[in-house]
């Protein structure tokens, strides 16, 4: 799944700039104005990867500075960005308390992520309807690691030292670390509104390993 998201976007921005260049205005018609004359504010939604999909929800807005060229800030809410080495951590722990107890033990992380930045936005303005664009952002990467134990059914989180356990910081906790995203989409416009379709990685340095998110988004919004 995590290749074949960007391997789905990609074939759509194969496909919508062709067919919108195939689309062509009648001989003498005005093209359509640019994607944003002063600026935009928007929204989106879809789906966030890394090692199971999650819901993902966020903002945007961008101000048109230098032809082509926008400057853009993002803030965007990620339901759970955990990776498979936590849960193989967490996993290890557990296997450890139910040899010990002799008794079922699982276990399970959660980690919602909020990422704020800025940065700047190409948007291919001369494709008439569909604009493709590229876009990079810096910022901060909000993580809070939940993990979940259970001993024969019942949660045991809470008692873990009881067990002999303590959680480090790679299970347990909260951090802010810097994060860059970058990402392709396409733009169409109608009137003043328009729809974004965009692929984005996200990279969050977290300290053990960095966390990479695919995020598949859908969005719209009000340009100026």
């Amino acid at each position: 799944m995590k290749h074949a998201i960007p391997a789905a976007f990609v074939a759509a921005l194969t496909f919508f700039p062709t067919a919108a260049t195939a689309q062509t205005t009648p001989s003498g018609a005005q093209p359509k104005g640019p994607s944003v004359n002063l600026w935009y504010i928007g929204a989106t939604t879809g789906v966030a990867v890394v090692d199971h999909a999650s819901a993902v929800a966020g903002g945007e807005v961008g101000f048109r500075v230098w032809k082509n060229l926008d400057l853009v800030g993002e803030i965007t809410w990620m339901q759970d960005v955990v990776t498979r080495a936590t849960l193989d951590k967490a996993n290890t722990i557990a296997q450890s308390i139910q040899a010990a107890q002799g008794q079922p033990a699982t276990s399970d992380v959660e980690v919602p992520a909020l990422y704020g930045g800025v940065g700047a936005r190409w948007v291919f303005e001369q494709v008439n309807r569909v604009k493709p664009y590229v876009i990079t952002t810096f910022g901060g990467g909000h993580t809070e690691r939940k993990p979940t134990f259970t001993l024969g059914g019942t949660d045991i989180t809470n008692s873990l030292p009881t067990y002999g356990v303590t959680l480090g910081s790679d299970l347990i906790g909260k951090a802010n670390d810097f994060t860059v995203s970058s990402g392709v989409g396409i733009l169409m416009t109608f009137g003043s509104w328009y729809t974004d379709f965009g692929y984005r990685l996200t990279s969050i340095g977290t300290a053990d390993q960095r966390t990479n998110v695919q995020r598949l988004l859908v969005g719209g919004g009000y340009r100026f």
